[in-house]
């Protein structure tokens, strides 16, 4: 594998990346302007003891057992080992992080995963492991060397009694040093090793999501009814050639063409997916903050935007929120406000009163909230 190295390529930039795109690393060198997106350490330890953000601590270096606690945390206190802390979900809590992913607009706003923040001390790892997913690796503060490659198989060893799933050391197809600015794009299964060079090393990490045929799979149980239960194994030319308790490769065809007639059954494929990939990643809390006042507040604010953890996608016109199926024949002001996540007070007035009131209720949940420069 040669790992290129692109020059005056940001992640906006989709016509080059999207040839790198589920199929080969790349290093971006001073793709991203990082100076503002580095966080305090204290405001990074605050965050731990004070935010129910999914967030873990490893200590440890390759070849020995690393350990491994899970936040929040009563009280913080760097380990005398290497270390590093995983945040999770900080595009809630910096909306410049949020920023980024949403400038990456050639992928899918639905693919999206969360912005994960790896802050380390000198020699802090997560150990050598692989993702099943895409993702971009901005180097924020601080250098960090990489191991990458080579493409984890069915054969690939995985090391016994870690807390993590990591993988034997194996000879890289090659290696890079990080530095600020810089990104390493990885599509899914490459193996990668990370090691922190400098004090408060950070690296953000924007995942994106993936899911996986059992989920889906799931998805299709939550849909069958009485109605849809019509559709069963059937085999009215069945010759008899096996033994009597055998089950035959021609069963097997019938069952798959069993669950393939469901799936083209209409609006299922669809709703398996839009509802799997517009799942929030963390639970979002009802904005009590609102009470009852909607309606005067959507009179004194001019625009609005979809707070980092709505998530909102739409397949034809049938239109799907936070994992949950809202209506079909949506209007255009709310599929332009699932394409930009911005919209306008005066959009929501123009809404029949069925989609108003769903927008009234993104707005008392917290779904839906006024810009950031909004000035009441």
């Amino acid at each position: 594998m040669i790992l290129e190295r692109l020059k005056d390529v940001s992640l906006s930039d989709g016509w080059i990346l999207s040839q790198y795109w589920q199929t080969s690393p790349v290093i971006l060198e001073k793709a991203v302007e990082v100076e503002a997106l580095i966080p305090d350490p204290s405001t990074l330890a605050q965050i731990l003891r004070e935010t129910d953000l999914p967030c873990r601590l490893l200590t440890g270096v390759e070849g020995e057992t690393f350990t491994l606690a899970h936040g929040p945390f009563e009280t913080f206190k760097t380990p005398k080992k290497p270390w590093t802390v995983i945040i999770h979900g900080l595009e809630h809590l910096f909306r410049e992080y949020d920023d980024i992913r949403k400038s990456i607009q050639w992928i899918p706003t639905w693919r999206f995963e969360d912005c994960m923040l790896s802050w380390a001390s000198i020699d802090g790892s997560v150990g050598r492991h692989y993702d099943q997913f895409s993702v971009f690796l901005i180097q924020l503060n601080g250098r960090r060397h990489w191991e990458v490659g080579p493409l984890a198989t069915g054969h690939t060893s995985m090391l016994p009694n870690q807390p993590i799933a990591l993988v034997d050391r194996s000879e890289p197809l090659t290696s890079w040093t990080a530095n600020p600015g810089d990104v390493l794009y990885l599509p899914p299964n490459i193996i990668h090793h990370g090691v922190s060079l400098d004090p408060d090393c950070m690296t953000l990490s924007i995942g994106f999501r993936a899911p996986d045929a059992g989920a889906l799979l799931e998805g299709a149980i939550e849909t069958i009814d009485a109605n849809n239960q019509k559709i069963r194994f059937s085999d009215p030319k069945r010759t008899r050639t096996g033994a009597p308790a055998e089950i035959l490769v021609s069963d097997l065809q019938e069952a798959k063409a069993t669950i393939i007639r469901y799936l083209d059954e209409p609006h299922v494929l669809e709703y398996l997916l839009a509802t799997r990939v517009t799942a929030p990643y963390l639970d979002m809390e009802a904005n009590a903050a609102f009470g009852e006042e909607i309606d005067p507040l959507i009179d004194s604010v001019t625009q609005w935007e979809l707070d980092p953890g709505c998530r909102m996608a739409y397949v034809n016109q049938t239109l799907y929120v936070n994992g949950e199926r809202i209506g079909v024949q949506t209007p255009s002001e709310l599929l332009n406000l699932a394409n930009t996540r911005t919209c306008r007070s005066s959009d929501i007035r123009k809404l029949e009163k069925f989609w108003f009131d769903i927008v009234v209720e993104f707005i008392r949940t917290g779904s839906l909230v006024p810009c950031a420069n909004h000035d009441p």
